[in-house]
């Protein structure tokens, strides 16, 4: 039947082609290539050439202190809400500085756990600050702007003198 084994070629004509050879193939190694590139790149510039920026915790403390200096004491809420932000200063402060959440404890608490930390001296003024702001948060008492500029300039002095303590340390 079949005089020429060359016929049978001819009816099955398809030819089978790798697929490493193939377009679509092609594409997709270019992709991949293009995202390990990009890839690359971009870690190599977050290592080498994109410093990280270091926050002191001591200049936002005392930027927000600066800013609290302008709180107007009409009404016993006014002196509430400014000694609030204050123990708040105090504590976001203590938590950035000594990497322990201070935010979510009470005063008693924060001295239980500061005191590791701080020096003696430092300590007792904490803990007077803390003392003299929890009479003021808790029983509407009428603040002088005298007395919230004289615990503004406590809080710094214990703000410089832990940074103080800090940079003896290293």
């Amino acid at each position: 039947m079949i005089e020429n084994k060359d016929q049978l070629i001819d009816i099955y004509d398809i030819w089978y082609e790798p697929f490493w050879t193939q377009i679509w193939f092609k594409g997709f190694i270019i992709v991949c290539i293009s995202a390990l590139v990009a890839w690359l790149c971009y870690f190599l510039y977050i290592k080498y050439i994109k410093k990280p920026i270091v926050i002191d915790c001591a200049q936002i403390a005392y930027q927000d202190l600066d800013n609290l200096k302008n709180c107007k004491i009409t009404t016993p809420q006014d002196s509430k809400n400014c000694y609030f932000k204050l123990s708040s200063i105090i504590k976001h402060y203590l938590a950035c500085r000594y990497h322990i959440i201070f935010t979510q404890l009470t005063d008693k608490e924060i001295m239980r756990n500061v005191e590791p930390y701080v020096s003696d001296a430092d300590a007792r003024l904490l803990q007077r600050l803390l003392q003299s702001m929890e009479f003021i948060k808790f029983e509407y008492e009428l603040v002088a702007v005298e007395k919230l500029e004289k615990d503004i300039q406590s809080i710094r002095e214990f703000i410089y003198n832990t940074t103080l303590d800090q940079a003896k340390e290293v």
